[in-house]
């Protein structure tokens, strides 16, 4: 038994091979031509994986154009989590900043403060813990579902989704210290200078 499973997995895997070998290239350049050179690399291999994965793949007719739609599709999924994690920064994280940003009347000190805001966020991103981080990335930043992240990571959905909720709340908490000690030393500055 374990040995015809071991064939059945052995000729699954040179299936693809034989695919990777035979469209890497073409998926690739269809991918980079809608993302940059890493991104259209993970996608693309990300396309072969899920391939492999796939339950009926020795029932499938794979042609060039199959490929492409699931690269696509990967593409797509990772844009609509990136515009998610943009909303959910611009609605629980920064309507203080954006409120600041209208205030500006000169694009200089509109541009200082968006370098600003991004280094608070980064700031803010790397003191999250590596699970959290983790789960961020993955779920928010990269599309992946929470089932592909816990299958990553080696944990359970739920745990995935704890880790996603903290660490959103921790980036909002931290942030929103920081806002109150810059708006502090703005004070201080302006009672010193009147």
């Amino acid at each position: 038994m374990e040995t015809q499973e071991t064939n059945v997995k052995q000729e699954r895997a040179d299936l693809v091979l034989g695919l990777f070998e035979a469209y890497y290239n073409r998926v690739y350049a269809f991918a980079r031509k809608s993302a940059e050179p890493a991104v259209a690399e993970d996608a693309t291999q990300e396309a072969f994986v899920r391939l492999l994965q796939h339950p009926r793949l020795e029932e499938l007719e794979i042609s060039i154009s199959y490929l492409l739609k699931i690269v696509h599709n990967i593409l797509r999924r990772r844009y609509s989590r990136s515009v998610r994690l943009r909303e959910i920064l611009d609605e629980k994280v920064k309507p203080r900043e954006r409120q600041r940003n209208e205030a500006c009347d000169t694009l200089e000190g509109r541009t200082e403060e968006r370098v600003a805001t991004m280094n608070s966020v980064e700031r803010a991103f790397g003191r999250l813990s590596d699970d959290e981080r983790d789960a961020l990335r993955m779920i928010v930043c990269e599309g992946k579902s929470y089932a592909h992240a816990a299958r990553s990571l080696g944990v359970s959905v739920t745990m995935i989704n704890n880790w996603k909720h903290r660490g959103i709340d921790k980036l909002r908490r931290t942030l929103d210290a920081e806002k109150a000690i810059e708006s502090s030393r703005l004070s201080q500055r302006h009672a010193r200078s009147a």
